[in-house]
């Protein structure tokens, strides 16, 4: 059974490796217009790419189902031409979006000065969305701002994740 579920897990990753490599572009530009994030508390300038976000419903069950949080951010240098990388920060418990602010998002953070202001934004220069266009995906559901009205949504596993991860793939475009 162990060697099934292995077997499953390592199929579905590399289905979604395909998928992403050869169908990368549909998901810069299948993105909602109205998903389109145009400004940030802390960042007073133009983005440097395009920024969308929100949650896509990867059961057909609304809000008593599974919705999954994403951020895409497209590639400043060439959205159809560059390849897309799907950010997975790890779960249960860390959103993905810790990758976005910490490490190698579109900005650095600066801590803000005084108590109750806002931190400021900078543009990371070494940021991956400098050459790939780049999805944050908070996955499984429960994890950073993904979630179910439905308590009997949260099982967790590997297959599960790699389940909705597709899910979330297939629908987005």
């Amino acid at each position: 059974m162990a060697n099934n579920s292995i077997l499953s897990s390592s199929l579905i990753c590399c289905l979604l490796f395909l998928l992403l490599n050869h169908h990368y572009w549909i998901f810069v530009e299948a993105a909602p217009s109205a998903s389109l994030v145009t400004q940030l508390p802390g960042f007073d300038s133009n983005f440097p790419s395009k920024h969308y976000s929100g949650y896509i419903n990867i059961d057909g069950s609304g809000e008593n189902g599974k919705n999954l949080f994403y951020y895409l951010v497209s590639s400043e240098r060439n959205p159809k031409k560059d390849p897309l990388v799907l950010w997975l920060n790890g779960g249960p418990g860390c959103s993905s979006f810790d990758g976005f602010v910490y490490e190698h998002g579109p900005f650095n953070f600066e801590a803000a000065k005084s108590k109750g202001s806002l931190p400021t934004l900078h543009t990371n220069p070494y940021s991956w969305s400098k050459v790939s266009n780049i999805i944050y995906l908070d996955s499984p559901v429960g994890v950073g701002l993904s979630y179910s009205k439905n308590s009997t949504k949260y099982v967790t596993g590997d297959l599960q994740t790699a389940s909705d991860t597709h899910a979330f793939l297939l629908k987005h475009h």
